[in-house]
């Protein structure tokens, strides 16, 4: 199953997406939100922000669902370089369940992520992890950006992943999924496919543990599907773009549920997982499985 490079490189760098759930929320003030913290991530101050001496607070309008994980967040205000920070350690929260009437409820409310220089809240051991990480992750992410095919790409992507694994098992979580993927790709756009599907079986580990968001998740088994195809692998990648597909519905579903401003790229995402999927079953000579692929695409148009 060959891809166009021009598709492996187009889903790169996913969009934050999370579902959010249909049913009515109760309201509640940040002091309630805070005493149901059940499991909280400090953000990793961005190197750049720091060395640029930018302090601040990142406000969020936030959603939890009835397990208590966050299900739809929006950036209220707060410095640009802090913002994706906050949203990466956000994302990693848990709450306790929210209670109405007696049953489960899902809950809204206004959240703050404070960033202090003089009181950094990561380990010294994240911190300097983080001063190598965020770099090479950004040098990844321009290459790949600028659908650079060299070995260059593989090698600086390769290099961003191994710095996150330094992570420690219980943290950064999106940090490690972000880097795994792009690695997969970079290495995978440059034929190197048993590394690349060593990085995207790790991302998709990484999305199992439960604290990754729909577009991420997506993402993940997206590029491991399309290493596994490349080497011939059509069962698993049959299965893994089909779950692919399955985070990409629920993201589109929230995008619309909030009328996101870029919901359309995340339609034009679903719809290449889509396309792709069809020359898969063509090739396993499943031609109306492949057709109703492409009628779905044709549809989010």
């Amino acid at each position: 199953m060959r891809v166009g490079k021009a598709v492996l490189l187009a889903l790169t760098i996913p969009a934050l997406v999370v579902l959010v759930h249909a049913q009515t929320a109760i309201t509640v003030d940040e002091q309630t939100l805070r005493q149901h913290v059940d499991h909280r991530v400090a953000p990793l101050y961005p190197p750049i922000a720091k060395a640029a001496l930018i302090e601040g607070t990142v406000v969020f309008d936030i959603g939890i669902g009835t397990t208590g994980k966050i299900e739809s967040m929006k950036v209220v205000s707060g410095p640009a370089m802090l913002r994706q920070a906050a949203m990466d350690g956000l994302k990693q929260w848990t709450f306790k369940p929210f209670v109405k009437d007696g049953s489960p409820s899902v809950a809204t409310g206004r959240l703050s992520i404070i960033f202090d220089l003089g009181n950094d809240h990561p380990t010294a051991q994240e911190d300097e992890i983080a001063s190598r990480y965020f770099p090479v992750q950004q040098k990844c992410q321009t290459a790949l950006g600028a659908r650079d095919n060299s070995s260059f790409a593989a090698v600086t992507c390769k290099q961003a992943a191994l710095i996150a694994e330094e992570f420690g098992p219980e943290v950064r979580f999106i940090e490690k999924r972000s880097a795994y993927v792009s690695a997969a790709w970079a290495l995978a756009n440059n034929g190197r496919f048993t590394e690349a599907l060593t990085f995207a079986q790790d991302a998709v580990d990484v999305v199992k543990l439960g604290h990754d968001d729909n577009s991420g998740s997506s993402a993940a088994y997206f590029v491991l599907a399309v290493v596994e195809g490349e080497l011939s692998d059509f069962k698993g990648a049959d299965r893994d773009l089909t779950t692919a597909e399955d985070f990409g519905r629920k993201g589109i579903a929230w995008a619309e549920s909030v009328k996101f401003e870029h919901m359309e790229s995340y339609k034009w995402s679903l719809a290449q997982e889509l396309q792709l999927h069809a020359t898969l079953l063509k090739t396993l000579n499943r031609p109306a499985d492949a057709q109703e692929k492409l009628d779905e695409a044709a549809g989010l148009k």
